[in-house]
């Protein structure tokens, strides 16, 4: 009985490990690639206005981006490719939290028969809100 469950829990394991490498590495290395080629800084300039809002640097998108597009540890590959300070990744990371896997997401609402649209803008929202009142706590408290 013990050895059965041990086997089962390292082949658990194993599994769990392969389904993240196998979306950590490809989105580290992207973000990696895109972090030093021109698109990066054409990115974070664009996005500087928006993120600029959160008390964020413009290529703090990218891992809000990622979360939006992929799911969490697309978020936490791209935190980390993108070298954000303590509390910019907090904010960011919270933020992705809200609103993360959103096409993912989509297609469960669909089946759900419920609003697509509502539950998006929602959830972009919440995030937005969020973001922002991380911001001024961050500066209420000196954190950045």
């Amino acid at each position: 009985m013990f050895i059965s469950s041990l086997k089962n829990g390292f082949i658990s394991g194993v599994k769990s490990c392969w389904f993240l490498i196998k979306i950590i590495i490809p989105v580290y290395l992207a973000i990696t690639i895109l972090k030093n080629s021109p698109a990066m800084g054409w990115l974070a300039s664009v996005c500087a206005p928006l993120m600029g809002a959160f008390h964020l640097p413009g290529k703090a998108a990218v891992p809000f981006i990622a979360g939006a597009v992929l799911d969490e540890y697309g978020v936490i590959a791209a935190i980390k490719a993108v070298n954000l300070t303590g509390f910019a990744v907090t904010v960011v990371a919270v933020m992705a939290m809200i609103s993360h896997s959103l096409f993912v997401e989509a297609a469960i609402l669909r089946k759900l028969g419920m609003s697509i649209t509502f539950f998006t803008v929602y959830r972009i929202t919440e995030s937005v809100i969020i973001g922002l009142a991380l911001r001024f706590i961050g500066e209420a408290l000196n954190l950045w």
